[in-house]
């Protein structure tokens, strides 16, 4: 229900570029060494690996269509090497690594520079590594490796900014510490083995990062650079537009002198769940509204035994929905509304967990004792017939044919992942390694299976009625642990033998076989059917010809914007349809095919995606069960519920995201609160529900974009399928596209709020009433130099909060420039006042902006916007918001184009000056006021 706040088709725009040509010189790279290594049919792009004689294994990847370029690093230390006087430390060294080196002295350089030049940098501590990773346009690849190398030889550890950014790694604590995610992961922590580094608490804050008696926090840190950070130990990923030889060249002239402090990658031998740590019942009480039962067994770290998958094999037949197994079952009895399996084996490095993931209805939390022995009665089955080259076939060939049309991921993306792997994976498996399945294993999916057995099973009970006595160290929340006692141990083994259960059918929505690829000849969207109340579109994929199709068919209506009431049932309404759907989904993702029941724009939409084949059949069985839709009491009970725990749990949100919700209420019309939304919810009734979905399916226009692998002649196949489909009193209705009121310039509205948070966050934004597309290229482009300059003022320099940005919104047709932040140090006046001021102390700076910068922006942002998709789930979306907009020549991109090569160093200047110094704009604040104590 929350829009989002850039428009997918702009996002690129957000990344400033200034270009800086790529030579190369110095140390070059013997080419001969370069070993090609494996990839999918469908992969163009170009990988080789090699070893620089100071041991630093590097991954090239190389593919000319890439307008961007950039690499990731990966250490191999985490935070399990955290000092024990010293928590938090390798995380507190990843931030402070970016302060400046004796070539680059300036804080932040490196993170300017990037933006400057089209792109982004980050960072990540892990329990095993740590990863610093940048991309940018790739013009200034060469320039931006000479200053990212230089942080791995030479970082100034600038001491002005040692006990500043302690304060930036402890907003960031603050930050998550209420997260339950992160708090589960401590809690971990916290129940394991007492002589485990899991124990010690790993993001660090203000009072684990100081001196500790005559051990200063200053020379640990570096102490722990010098121990840890060697070439030996780092593993390094480069990608570009550029062939191979010349990347290779870089990462020699860049990287060879990195110091090969010939250390050994530290290992954790310690087992993090030891024999006291089993056969236990853990407690947690969460921050938001969420019911979980989570039963984690015990496992040996198996991680070398990837070729052959004995962990996926298991959590495939575990989480399978198909009629007879645990998860059907116990959605049939309306207990579960979630379940999922997978395993984490080298969580604590030497052993880790499999994980069965049960999400609970209300109904649920008085039968779990039930729901345990039916998990423990699925894995007796599994162990008496399951064990079958049968189900090895299928999955393997799934694998198979995935890989052989596999979608190439983003390329930043892909370098993040492979620098990491490399610790465990041979580099000619970074490609395939997921989707090989070398053989049929039955020794090594048993002794799995041996390991998951009640007596060395975790069972922990996650919902806001459980019983919980001990406070969690550094985060909120409490928990709770019991022993299991051999009356439950009885118990569960008494309620499995009263539960029938059967192993998954074969997948008779899976071909192994290649189907058509329809040939590609309609390069821009076309109209293939008009009919009363039924519209379709086609176009063919210009760059990933291939199986794959994408259907979206749109109930197109003003319904659901009439009253919060049904604003609500419309929410409603999809969550029950996803309840009913879900076995074919399951079925069918585990196909190869994805089925989404979606709301863009607040209308309904049912969506097909991946192998296009059997499209028309799952489509027809989809509408036909949408419109003869029926809906229970059970159904509707679960859906309630689950609407009630996310409205509740919106309300606990970081700040920085409770900001744009508030936001998006004030500008869109109509809108409601959530106390509106959940006085409407208490009114629906079972017989509202039911009379809104028919009303709904009999009252809309259907609206179809189909890309890909279809004839015309298959979407007009969709066209009849939904006229044969359709109810008889089907209304056929005009297309339907939601207004919003223009920005009343000169008006401003200030939302104070309390929320239940220990930080405060503040927004301000700045809306013009212009919608040309001139407005948005100006924004775009001031944001990207804008950024980094507020970024390094108040969160480096000051360090107000760990979250602080800007960024351009779009309400309707109409544009607006947004400033935010999180703070934990800072009171909300002073903050705005802040914000205010830097406003105006940012004009010079703006002034002065050289022309050439400018120019260099324009032609890098073109070039990355014009880059090709690199896959097909990359490609569509660019038609998109011009059909839910209604726009039928789709032509915003190229009109987007055009205005960022007219735009002006003038019109960026202006249009600062204009919007936001001298607000003729619509100016809304939005104030959010934390009332929590802080946790210690």
């Amino acid at each position: 229900m929350i829009r989002s706040r850039i428009v997918p088709l702009f996002t690129v725009l957000l990344l400033a570029v200034w270009v800086v040509s790529c030579t190369t010189s110095g140390n070059v790279a013997n080419t001969s060494q370069l070993q090609e290594l494996p990839k999918s049919p469908n992969d163009q792009r170009d990988y080789r690996t090699f070893t620089l004689p100071n041991e630093l294994q590097v991954v090239l990847v190389s593919d000319p269509t890439l307008e961007v370029s950039g690499a990731s690093l990966s250490v191999g230390v985490g935070s399990y090497q955290n000092p024990e006087d010293f928590p938090g430390l390798a995380h507190y060294l990843e931030h402070m690594l970016f302060l400046g080196t004796e070539k680059y002295p300036e804080p932040n350089s490196f993170q300017t520079f990037v933006k400057e030049n089209g792109g982004y940098s980050n960072a990540y501590t892990a329990t095993d590594h740590t990863n610093y990773f940048f991309q940018i346009g790739e013009g200034a690849l060469q320039e931006a490796l000479d200053r990212y190398s230089d942080y791995f030889k030479s970082p100034t550890f600038d001491k002005e900014y040692s006990d500043k950014e302690r304060n930036a790694v402890d907003s960031e604590w603050s930050m998550g510490k209420s997260n339950d995610g992160r708090i589960v992961n401590r809690l971990r922590g916290v129940t394991a083995n007492p002589e485990h580094p899991a124990q010690r608490m790993s993001v660090g804050n203000l009072s684990t990062l100081v001196d500790q008696g005559d051990k200063s926090l200053y020379r640990e840190m570096k102490t722990f650079y010098q121990q840890y950070y060697s070439a030996n130990n780092m593993k390094l990923v480069i990608f570009g537009k550029q062939d191979a030889a010349t990347l290779a060249a870089l990462a020699s002239q860049y990287f060879s002198d990195i110091d090969n402090k010939e250390i050994t990658k530290p290992e954790i031998t310690t087992r993090g769940l030891a024999e006291q740590q089993l056969g236990e019942h853990i407690y947690y009480r969460p921050q938001k509204p969420m019911r979980q039962l989570v039963i984690e067994f015990s496992i040996d770290d198996n991680s070398e035994l990837w070729p052959v998958k004995p962990n996926r094999y298991i959590a495939n037949l575990l989480s399978s929905e198909e009629p007879g197994t645990a998860a059907q079952v116990l959605r049939e009895k309306g207990w579960v509304d979630n379940f999922t399996a997978s395993a984490s084996a080298d969580y604590y490095g030497s052993d880790g967990f499999f994980n069965v993931n049960i999400g609970l209805t209300e109904a649920g939390l008085e039968y779990e004792d039930e729901i345990i022995a039916t998990v423990f009665k699925y894995l007796d089955l599994i162990r008496e017939s399951g064990v079958d080259p049968v189900f090895y076939q299928e999955y393997k060939a799934m694998l198979a044919k995935q890989y052989q049309d596999l979608q190439v991921p983003n390329a930043m993306n892909q370098a993040t992942h492979f620098s990491q792997a490399l610790f465990s994976l041979p580099a000619e498996h970074l490609n395939d390694a997921f989707y090989t399945y070398d053989h049929f294993d039955k020794e090594a999916i048993n002794a799995v299976l041996k390991q998951l057995t009640p007596k060395r099973a975790r069972i922990w009970h996650i919902n806001p009625g459980v019983e919980v006595d001990t406070a969690i160290p550094y985060y909120e929340g409490e928990y709770r642990v019991a022993k299991f006692n051999d009356s439950q141990l009885q118990q569960w083994q008494t309620f499995a033998q009263t539960v029938n259960l059967a192993l998954p059918a074969e997948n008779d929505l899976f071909s192994s076989g290649k189907a058509e690829v329809v040939d590609a000849s309609i390069m821009s969207p076309r109209q293939v059917v008009a009919q009363p109340g039924l519209e379709a579109w086609l176009v063919h994929s210009e760059f990933h010809q291939s199986e794959h199709g994408y259907l979206q068919v749109m109930f197109n209506t003003e319904l659901p914007l009439q009253s919060a009431k049904n604003n609500v049932m419309s929410d409603l309404v999809n969550r029950i349809f996803a309840l009913q759907t879900t076995a074919l989904r399951d079925k069918a993702g585990r196909a190869g095919i994805g089925m989404g029941i979606e709301r863009p724009r607040n209308n309904h939409a049912l969506t097909l995606s991946g192998y296009s084949e059997k499209h028309p059949l799952l489509y027809q069985r989809l509408l036909t069960q949408w419109v003869n839709m029926d809906i229970n009491q059970q159904e509707f009970t679960i859906a309630k519920e689950s609407f009630k725990d996310w409205l509740d749990g919106r309300a606990k949100e970081e700040p920085s995201r409770q900001l744009f919700t508030e936001l998006n209420r004030i500008m869109v019309d109509p809108s409601w609160t959530d106390d509106q939304l959940a006085s409407a919810l208490e009114e629906v009734s079972l017989k509202d529900i039911n009379q809104y979905q028919q009303k709904l399916v009999n009252d809309n226009r259907v609206r179809m974009f189909a890309f890909g692998n279809y004839s015309e002649a298959t979407v007009k196949e969709f066209a009849q399928i939904t006229q044969t489909t359709m109810l008889p009193g089907w209304q056929q209705r005009n297309r339907f596209i939601a207004s919003v009121n223009k920005p009343a310039v000169g008006e401003h509205t200030n939302y104070r709020g309390d929320i239940a948070k220990t930080d405060n966050g503040l927004l301000h934004a700045y809306y013009t009433d212009n919608t040309e597309l001139t407005t948005a290229a100006r924004l775009f482009l001031l944001n990207s130099i804008f950024q980094q300059a507020f970024y390094n003022q108040l969160r480096t320099e000051e360090q107000i909060g760990y979250v602080v940005g800007s960024s351009i919104d779009r309400i309707g047709d109409y544009w607006g420039f947004i400033l935010y932040a999180q703070t934990t140090n800072t009171e909300l006046a002073d903050l705005s006042a802040r914000f205010n001021q830097f406003v105006e102390e940012y004009w010079p700076q703006l002034q002065a902006l050289d022309e050439a910068v400018l120019e260099q922006l324009r032609a890098t942002v073109i070039a990355q916007i014009n880059q090709p998709p690199g896959n097909f789930y990359e490609e569509y979306p660019k038609y998109l918001n011009d059909f839910y907009r209604g726009n039928d020549k789709f032509d915003t991109r190229d009109r987007l184009i055009n205005a960022i090569e007219q735009t002006t160093k003038v019109d960026v200047v202006t249009e600062y000056q204009d919007l936001i110094l001298q607000q003729n704009a619509y100016r809304v604040d939005v104030e959010l006021q934390g009332t929590q104590p802080a946790a210690q």
